[in-house]
């Protein structure tokens, strides 16, 4: 009797050792597992990284290398001007102005080219927008405009020409400014 007892209790701990082992195994998949498909998706800090590029084309553009627009074409387009910042926290940019394009902020930073625009520019504006991203640790986090002391929410920009406009909400907002401008 005292075997089968003994079988019995061997057993139950074995079956004990076995569902705590596969709870073990799941969760640790599910925690594994949720961590790469946050970074697939583009909502985490290292998704804006600038050293992952194929995460930084999801939320940015390079359009129109022939366009060189002004301020004026920018106001003429319907963008709505609200600030004029300083050019010293921007390297190589000529002006910065800070916007609104139906209902979105948008910053757009000038440059001498688009050449200008698609190296020191895109490189600024992927900083820009990666810094936002270490502040708050995904889409949507904070991150002030080049002197501003309003917070501003950026997550993509697009570079049009010898512009930079940062986008509040994704690209498609300065896709679509970017359409009425002629790019």
């Amino acid at each position: 009797m005292s075997s089968i007892f003994n079988l019995t209790s061997s057993l139950r701990h074995s079956r004990w050792l076995m569902l705590m082992l596969l709870v073990g195994v799941l969760t640790l998949a599910v925690a594994c597992g949720s961590g790469s498909d946050d970074a697939d998706s583009g909502s985490d800090a290292g998704a804006a990284s600038s050293a992952d590029g194929d995460a930084l084309s999801e939320v940015s553009r390079i359009l129109s290398p022939e366009a060189s627009l002004t301020f004026d074409d920018y106001v003429a387009a319907g963008w709505k001007k609200s600030k004029q910042y300083d050019t010293e926290t921007v390297p190589e940019a000529t002006d910065i102005w800070y916007g609104f394009f139906n209902s979105k902020d948008i910053e757009v930073r000038f440059y001498d080219s688009h050449e200008v625009a698609k190296t020191a520019g895109y490189e600024n504006a992927s900083e820009a927008i990666d810094q936002s991203f270490r502040e708050g640790g995904q889409f949507g986090a904070s991150n002030r405009g080049a002197g501003s002391s309003a917070v501003t929410k950026y997550k993509a920009f697009a570079v049009v020409g010898n512009t930079v406009m940062l986008c509040e909400q994704s690209v498609d907002s300065c896709l679509a400014l970017a359409d009425v401008l002629g790019g």
